[in-house]
C-alpha cells in the first residue's frame, strides 16, 4: 500500500513498516487500564465495542486517503490507531477467556487451540486476498474489507455475546476464589484455617471443606468470619440477569468515578502499581517512536532510540522481578539486534523503481501470497520441530544454535542480490521459497519458542495476563527499533542506492551482510541474561530450577514441626 499507492521513498517506508505493530506493543498498558477502571459497569465489554468502532472508522479513512506521497504520513497514523484497536480486542479476549478456563479447565487446552487455528486461517485469506488485489492496483480494497469486518465485531460486545459478568461481580468471585484457595492450601499444610490464624476477630468457623456448590448463606457466613465484617457489603442484584434474587459481595467494592461512569477497582492498581506504571513508560516509548518515525529527521530518530531503549531496560528492573526483567530486556534486545532491511529488500525482489537489467521482477501475488502462505505452513513446521529439537536444551545452547541458523538464513537474501543463484543454476522464485519462506520462517519460530515458553514460567501468579503483554510488547517495541536503526543506517552514510541511482544496489548486499548476519550474532552472548536451566525445567521467580521434591519436603517439615512451620518451609527451601 504504501509502496504501491503512496509511492513513497525507500527510506521512508524503511520508518513507515513496523508503524502497523506498535499498537500491540501498549497491550499491557489497555488490559491495566480495563481492568483497573470498568466502563458502564463491565471491565471488558464495551471497551472492545468502543475498540472495534474506533478501529472500523480508522481503517475507512486510511483507505481513503488520496493516493499521493503527502498521505503517508497521515497514513500511518491511521494504521496505527486501527491497529490499536485490534490490539485492545486481542489482548481483552485473552483475559475474557483465560478467566473461563480457571472456572472451568477442561476444555481450556481445545479453546486455545480453536482459537489460534481461527488465527491462522484468517491471517492465510488475508494473504491470498491481499497479493492478487495489489496487482490489480487496487490494494485498498482489502482495507475496506477489514474496515467492514471490524465494525462487524462490535455487535459481538454490543448484545455481550462474549457472556461477560459485570465487574461487580468478577470482583466478588475473585475475592472468594482467593479465600478458598487460602484454605486449601492451609489444610494441606496442616495448619489451622480459623480466623483467628488470618488475624481477623471474628468466631472460628467449622473445620470442613466447603461444598463446591455451596449456599449463598453459607459462604457469606464463611466469608464473614475469614474476612471481617468490614469486606463483607451489602447485597446488590445482577441487573442483566433480570431476577430479583439479591447475592452478597465479597471484598473491597469498586468506587464509583465520574458519575458511575467508570468504577475504579483499587485493589487491583495497588497491587500492581509498579507494573501499570511501568506500562505507562512502554506507552509513552511508543507514542515517541512513533512521532520520531513520522516527522524526527535522523538525528532526532536516533536519540530517540537511544532514550527509550535506555529507560524502558533500565526500568524493567524496576517494575519487575530480577528474573522477569533480565528475560523482558532480552526479549527486547534479542529482537533489536536482528535489523531487517525490509524496504530495500522489497524495492529489489519486485523491481518497484522498474529498473531494466537483471532483477527478480516478483508480482505481489508471489511475493505477499504464495511466499506469505508457505511461510505460515513452514512456521508450524518450526513449531512442531521445536519440541523434537530443543525442549530438552538449555536456553543457551538453543539460542546458539537458532542464531547460526538464522545467519544462515540470511545469506539467501545475499545470494540473489548478488545473483549467485543464476550461476548455480536456481531460479529467482525457487532460492526465495526456499530462503525466505521455509528457512527463514522455520528458524524463527524456533527461536521464537523458548521465550514464549519462559515467560509463560515466570508470569507470576494473579498477574499473568498483564505481565506477559508487558512482556510480548516491549518485544514489539524491539521490532520497531530494529527497523528505525536500519532507517538510520540508510539515511546517515549507507544509501541502499549508490550514487543517487535508483537502479544502483551495490550497498544492499553489505547492508544485508551488517544488518542481517553480523548483529544477530550478539543474541549469543545476551542469551546468558536467562535462566541456566533446561526449557523443560520449571523456573521459580528467582530463575532457580524447581525440583519435586521440594514440595514433599515442605509437607514433611509442617507434619514434624506444626509449631514452626515458616521455619520448616525456609530450612528445606535452602536445601534444594
Amino acid at each position: 500500500m504504501m509502496r504501491s499507492r503512496y509511492r513513497i521513498s525507500v527510506e521512508k517506508y524503511q520508518r513507515l513498516s513496523p508503524i502497523s505493530t506498535m499498537g500491540w506493543s501498549i497491550k499491557a498498558f489497555s488490559a491495566m487500564m480495563c481492568d483497573g477502571f470498568a466502563f458502564l459497569g463491565y471491565t471488558k465489554r464495551w471497551y472492545m465495542f468502543v475498540s472495534c468502532v474506533a478501529g472500523a472508522v480508522f481503517a475507512l479513512v486510511y483507505g481513503l486517503l488520496p493516493a499521493k506521497a503527502s498521505s503517508a504520513d497521515t497514513a500511518a497514523a491511521f494504521i496505527f490507531l486501527s491497529c490499536y484497536g485490534k490490539a485492545n480486542v486481542d489482548i481483552l479476549s485473552e483475559g475474557h477467556y483465560s478467566r473461563l478456563m480457571r472456572g472451568n479447565p477442561k476444555p481450556g487446552p481445545a479453546l486455545i487451540g480453536c482459537i489460534w487455528w481461527m488465527i491462522m486461517v484468517g491471517a492465510i485469506i488475508a494473504t491470498v486476498m491481499n497479493g492478487p488485489l495489489a496487482d490489480l492496483g487496487k490494494p485498498q480494497i482489502s482495507i475496506f474489507v477489514s474496515a467492514a469486518l471490524q465494525f462487524l465485531t462490535a455487535f459481538i460486545f454490543l448484545f455481550n455475546w462474549y457472556g461477560e459478568k459485570k465487574n461487580r461481580v468478577q470482583r466478588s468471585e475473585d475475592a472468594l476464589y482467593m479465600l478458598e484457595e487460602t484454605r486449601k492450601e492451609r489444610e494441606r499444610l496442616g495448619l489451622a484455617t480459623g480466623a483467628d490464624d488470618l488475624g481477623v476477630n471474628a468466631p472460628a468457623p467449622e473445620k470442613k471443606p466447603y461444598p463446591e456448590h455451596s449456599s449463598a448463606e453459607d459462604a457469606e457466613a464463611a466469608v464473614q468470619d475469614a474476612l471481617g465484617d468490614e469486606l463483607v457489603q451489602s447485597h446488590y442484584s445482577e441487573e442483566d440477569n433480570g431476577d430479583d434474587e439479591a447475592e452478597v459481595y465479597y471484598g473491597e467494592p469498586p468506587v464509583p468515578c465520574l458519575f458511575g461512569v467508570f468504577e475504579m477497582n483499587k485493589e487491583v492498581i495497588s497491587d500492581n502499581w509498579r507494573i501499570f506504571a511501568y506500562s505507562i513508560v512502554i506507552t509513552c516509548a511508543v507514542v515517541a517512536m512513533l512521532c520520531g518515525n513520522i516527522l524526527a529527521d535522523t538525528l532526532g530518530l536516533l536519540i530517540i532510540c537511544v532514550v527509550v531503549s535506555t529507560i524502558c531496560c533500565s526500568l524493567s528492573f524496576w517494575a519487575l522481578p530480577s528474573i522477569i526483567a533480565r528475560t523482558n530486556v532480552f526479549a527486547y534486545l534479542n529482537t533489536v539486534v536482528y535489523i531487517h532491511a525490509v524496504s530495500p529488500l522489497q524495492t529489489f525482489y519486485m523491481n518497484s523503481n522498474k529498473c531494466k537489467g537483471d532483477f527478480p521482477n516478483f508480482t505481489f501475488t508471489f511475493y505477499s501470497t504464495i511466499a506469505g502462505v508457505i511461510g505460515n505452513i513452514a512456521g508450524l513446521v518450526g513449531v512442531a520441530a521445536f519440541k523434537y529439537l530443543f525442549s530438552k536444551q538449555n536456553y543457551q545452547v538453543t539460542y546458539v544454535v537458532t542464531t547460526v541458523l538464522q545467519v544462515l538464513g540470511a545469506i539467501f537474501d545475499i545470494i540473489m542480490v548478488k545473483r549467485w543463484n543464476e550461476y548455480i543454476g536456481v531460479p529467482d522464485h525457487a532460492m526465495y521459497i526456499w530462503g525466505d519462506a521455509v528457512v527463514q520462517q522455520i528458524v524463527y519460530m524456533l527461536g521464537f519458542m523458548p521465550l514464549v515458553v519462559l515467560m509463560s514460567r515466570l508470569c507470576p501468579r494473579g498477574s499473568e495476563s498483564v505481565v506477559y503483554a508487558l512482556m510480548a510488547g516491549f518485544s514489539n517495541l524491539g521490532q520497531t527499533t530494529a527497523s528505525s536503526i536500519a532507517a538510520i543506517i540508510m539515511e546517515y552514510g549507507w544509501p541502499v542506492f549508490a550514487e543517487n541511482d535508483k537502479c544502483n544496489y551495490e550497498n544492499l548486499p553489505w547492508l544485508v551482510f551488517v544488518c542481517s548476519v553480523m548483529t544477530p550474532l550478539l543474541a549469543i552472548p545476551l542469551s546468558f541474561m536467562l535462566p541456566i536451566a533446561r526449557i523443560i525445567d520449571d523456573v521459580d521467580i528467582d530463575g532457580h530450577v524447581v525440583r519435586k521434591q521440594v514440595d514433599a519436603k515442605v509437607v514433611a517439615a509442617v507434619d514434624t514441626d506444626s509449631q514452626e512451620p515458616l521455619s520448616a518451609t525456609d530450612e528445606a527451601t535452602e536445601k534444594r
